[in-house]
């Protein structure tokens, strides 16, 4: 068994294209501002006229250095937002942990049964059936499966819950009215696309042993 912890969130390529790429696009974006900020600002249709005119009004010879000074800021920065939206996973041979952002979750492998993927969804459940976690991953399903597996734990390949998933409609019966209440102020936390309070509620809704996933848009729940 293996006794570190490994640290997943991106593959490689994906951490070569922000880190590496998604930089040198940055770069070569702001080595053509200048010449396109020219070009904008004879278009008075085109929006951000402001910032067009001034870039174009500036000759000097430092404008392209400092556009792409620019441009690189703003991919770096753009990377490092993204980063605080996914997901990180944190496996060790008792405890598996999650952090996104500012949230941090841990649960010890004693109270895990096992593990699945639900389409790009990580699934974890207890041993009542329910699920103790629930969030996409960007990372493959191959390499998560081999690191859950060096530590010890049990990952099964597809869901096993598929067809107990119903679509959830306000004020069914079959639901406590805790539960309908939270899904109806996830629903508005969707729709005004506040993920972080969304994520909240369903922390609220797993302690119910309430399972909620989106589908289209929609949200589709499942009771233990």
């Amino acid at each position: 068994m293996n006794h570190t912890t490994v640290h997943l969130n991106f593959s490689k390529g994906d951490k070569l294209f922000l880190w590496l790429i998604l930089p040198l696009i940055g770069l070569v974006i702001g080595y053509f501002l200048p010449p396109i900020s020219e070009w904008a600002s004879k278009l008075e249709w085109i929006p951000f006229q402001g910032p067009f005119k001034l870039v174009a009004s500036l000759n000097a010879g430092w404008v392209i250095f400092a556009t792409m000074a620019f441009g690189l800021v703003a991919s770096i920065i753009l990377t490092l937002l993204i980063y605080d939206e996914i997901l990180n996973i944190y496996i060790s041979e008792d405890t598996l942990a999650f952090k996104i952002g500012k949230i941090d979750m841990s649960y010890d492998k004693d109270n895990i049964s096992y593990i699945y993927v639900d389409h790009k969804d990580l699934v974890v459940i207890g041993h009542e059936g329910h699920e103790l976690f629930r969030y996409k991953k960007e990372l493959s399903t191959k390499i998560l499966k081999e690191e859950l597996g060096e530590r010890g734990y049990l990952f099964k390949d597809g869901n096993p819950y598929k067809e107990q998933f119903k679509k959830w409609v306000p004020g069914l019966t079959d639901l406590p009215l805790e539960a309908n209440a939270l899904l109806k102020a996830r629903d508005v936390a969707l729709k005004n696309d506040d993920s972080e309070e969304a994520l909240q509620i369903v922390f609220e809704l797993w302690k119910l042993h309430v399972s909620v996933k989106e589908i289209e848009s929609k949200q589709y729940y499942r009771v233990v």
